[in-house]
């Protein structure tokens, strides 16, 4: 085993400094009367400012690629690419949740230290090149995101979100831990570079063992990104967690674990393409068609945004399907812009709070046009994106993970897809008609009394516009983040 260089413990400086930073408000929280909501929600945004520009830092100062302390971990521009999305992502999270933690009167302390140890895990778990690194990653990502489910814990939805997060997510974490033991077992590495190796081997001795292995590791990680049929958390916890950290949940952690799917896909289980693909289109297809059909009987706003989150789920797959640079980079783009307008529909629910819950029924945002007209063309804007339309990053980003579909030979699969994405239009712009067409029985503006909130809102529809006009800078960062993957399908 190559021994660990302690000089190299500075290459993860920034996951360090984030973790302090958490703790040191976990401690300052349960001092007397804890944090006020404005002052950690500035310590979160300067913790998270301060890690930026260690990402940054120590990205120069590695050599791009190479394997870090005993290989665990490697700084490339793959991790960079993610680690700047979950920042961002948590930041945009802090704005959203700053009022609301304040008006339901929990302590703000304890609340953000989850927010930042969350991101932690997941900036460790994209520079994880070891399974038991990122297992170990993936538990701390987990783990905060149980207790932020469950952070009203007055509210009995809250509570039993949480409960049902643990359990199903302990259950998933303990499958994905078997499938790695047995890869173990079948190959005596955990490394993903050695293993794709080793894989090829095994390969070739019919190896029952390994099969099984890769088997349990996939519905493991189909479990943490909310995919068909591996999906039945998602509704429940999505309604019951407090709406800032739902969108965290549907945004940050949904993009940490493609993160890591892609990672062991294409580095760890690349002589197995062939048969992984297969899996993956099953569950793309089912998804996709599961989570648009559930989507078309909710009333409940929230709710429609879980299936509509399992939908996207099979959407996103389609880059993993393509096993190219192009699926890749697509996928990488998709999600950029998913970030940004699902953050935004669930900054705009927030607005419509209604005792610590927000606006959660279609009638909830009838008049809303006339109302907040800024809010409701935030609210298009968005809905057109989840949908895929023109003139937002949704489009483009529908477009490049069909075409990269097509491109690897699975026609039928981007053939689903465009009819799915022609259903969610109807359950979207439901929500259009209430916003425009229909009349409220309260006619007075609502209040904007949280210009942080607001802020979020607009940077959120700002850029997805921008990625809809202007995709092609935004392609061309997600390009030159894939290199490091891209070679084993070459």
């Amino acid at each position: 085993m190559t021994p660990i260089d302690p000089q190299e413990f500075w290459l993860l400086l920034p996951e360090i400094v984030l973790a302090v930073f958490g703790m040191a408000l976990l401690v300052a929280g349960t001092l007397g009367r804890g944090l006020g909501s404005r002052l950690a929600a500035a310590a979160t945004l300067v913790g998270l400012g301060v890690t930026t520009i260690l990402v940054v830092w120590t990205q120069g100062q590695a050599t791009l690629g190479e394997p870090i302390l005993a290989g665990m971990f490697v700084l490339d521009g793959f991790a960079l690419y993610w680690k700047v999305l979950f920042l961002v992502a948590t930041a945009v999270t802090v704005f959203l949740s700053a009022r609301f933690i304040e008006e339901g009167g929990y302590r703000a302390g304890e609340y953000f230290s989850l927010l930042l140890l969350a991101t932690t895990g997941m900036m460790l778990m994209v520079s994880g090149i070891n399974l038991l690194s990122i297992w170990i990653s993936l538990e701390l990502m987990a783990l905060s995101s149980y207790i932020l489910a469950g952070y009203f814990k007055h509210e009995r939805r809250s509570n039993e979100a949480s409960l049902k997060y643990f359990i199903l997510g302990a259950l998933s974490s303990g499958i994905l831990l078997y499938g790695i033991s047995l890869l173990y077992g079948a190959t005596s590495t955990l490394s993903l570079p050695e293993l794709s190796v080793s894989l090829s081997a095994a390969i070739l001795h019919g190896d029952l063992l390994s099969a099984v292995g890769w088997v349990l590791l996939a519905v493991g990680l189909f479990f943490k990104v909310a995919a068909a049929p591996f999906h039945v958390w998602t509704p429940d916890v999505y309604v019951g967690a407090p709406t800032p950290v739902t969108g965290y949940l549907a945004v940050a952690s949904k993009a940490a674990s493609f993160a890591i799917l892609v990672r062991i896909f294409y580095q760890g289980l690349a002589p197995l393409v062939i048969d992984w693909q297969i899996v993956v289109a099953a569950v793309a297809t089912l998804s996709m068609i599961w989570g648009n059909i559930a989507a078309l009987t909710q009333t409940n706003v929230k709710r429609m945004l879980a299936y509509s989150s399992i939908a996207h789920a099979g959407y996103i797959l389609m880059g993993v399907l393509a096993a190219s640079e192009t699926g890749l980079w697509a996928l990488m783009f998709y999600l950029l812009a998913y970030s940004l307008f699902t953050l935004g529909a669930f900054g705009t629910v927030i607005l419509l709070e209604r005792r610590e819950y927000a606006g959660e029924t279609m009638s909830d945002y009838a008049g809303l046009a006339r109302r907040a007209p800024f809010l409701a063309a935030c609210m298009l804007i968005f809905l057109l994106a989840l949908t895929g339309l023109p003139p937002t990053g949704g489009f483009f980003g529908k477009f490049y993970l069909f075409a990269a579909v097509i491109e690897a030979g699975w026609t039928w699969v981007a053939v689903i897809g465009v009819l799915t994405s022609a259903i969610s239009l109807y359950y979207y712009m439901a929500v259009v008609v209430q916003m425009y067409l229909k009349d409220s029985e309260a006619t007075s503006p609502i209040p904007m009394r949280a210009p942080g909130l607001v802020a979020a809102i607009g940077f959120c529809a700002v850029v997805t516009v921008i990625l809809g006009l202007l995709p092609g800078v935004f392609v061309d960062l997600a390009q030159s983040s894939i290199l490091p993957l891209a070679w084993n399908l070459l």
